[in-house]
């Protein structure tokens, strides 16, 4: 399980006001997909009566979610939490559960972290992964009543790991803000140049994960990207502060937080990575 920070709280950012929203009306394409979606797996959910009386929350994570994605062929991400896990009905009852209810609308299995449907022809197969997962409440303060709200869940191997997307997401969104745009810009921006990267940007037979990449450049100090001449330059100069904090203050780089702002980001756990390997992968997206 993961390594959490020693502090009191999830870190935001503090910047000037948000920038005005977009006009009500018609969604924006993503949060149409999204809403489809999560639609599609409620109803889907519904045909059966197993999971009556299993309180269970749905909700959108990823590139999607995040505004972070490239294109609008990009997966969508959704989690479906049981936000009641009880004794004798834990993560593992609850996935079963779910495998068998979902199995009477699709052809469904449990990839690698996420449940993946495979029936052919399928938009809902093609474009979507549900991750599988259990309410965590972690205590910043022992003994008080307030908690952050995560999500618990085994990968492939039955390693735990316990994540915080809701926090990922509020903390990006305010990190944009305070950077006018230029964070997720560079996010793109990375995702893009990993694409022409290929096999130097692998760690494990794994292409660089998008979320190292993104708490990587969420961690770079706002005024890089504010005092940049323009959203490239501003990408470039995270790329090299990152470089420069590796090379000068290696001990400060392998602290670095995940952008929750919960968890660390390099160490042993199955959600966590080495600096050595995302130092590597910092000069290879420098080069490009």
């Amino acid at each position: 399980m993961t390594t959490r920070l020693p502090q009191t709280g999830t870190a935001r950012p503090q910047c000037r006001p948000a920038r005005p929203r977009r006009p009500s009306g018609s969604p924006a394409p993503s949060q149409f997909l999204l809403n489809w979606a999560e639609d599609e797996l409620r109803r889907a959910l519904s045909r059966s009566t197993m999971l009556d009386g299993r309180p269970f929350e749905i909700f959108g994570q990823g590139s999607r979610v995040n505004d972070t994605h490239l294109d609008q062929g990009s997966d969508i991400d959704l989690v479906l939490m049981l936000t009641a896990p009880a004794p004798g009905y834990g993560w593992e009852e609850f996935r079963d559960d779910v495998l068998t209810v979902l199995g009477k609308s699709y052809t469904v299995r449990m990839g690698r972290r996420c449940l993946n449907v495979d029936d052919p022809g399928s938009l809902f197969g093609e474009m979507v992964d549900v991750l599988v997962a259990t309410e965590h409440r972690w205590y910043p303060v022992p003994g008080a009543d307030y908690y952050e709200q995560g999500v618990f869940f085994r990968d492939q191997d039955g390693r735990a790991i316990v994540n915080f997307p809701r926090q990922h997401r509020r903390n990006g969104d305010a990190k944009d803000r305070c950077t006018e745009g230029r964070f997720k810009a560079a996010v793109r921006s990375a995702k893009r140049a990993r694409r022409l990267g290929g096999a130097d940007l692998m760690i494990d037979g794994w292409l660089a994960p998008s979320y190292l990449i993104e708490c990587l450049l969420f961690n770079v100090p706002d005024r890089v990207y504010r005092s940049a001449a323009s959203p490239s330059a501003a990408y470039r100069d995270a790329l090299a502060w990152l470089r420069r904090t590796h090379r000068d203050d290696p001990a400060t780089f392998a602290a670095l937080p995940c952008q929750n702002g919960i968890n660390r980001l390099f160490g042993p756990g199955p959600d966590q990575w080495d600096p050595g390997a995302a130092a590597r992968i910092i000069g290879v997206l420098h080069q490009l």
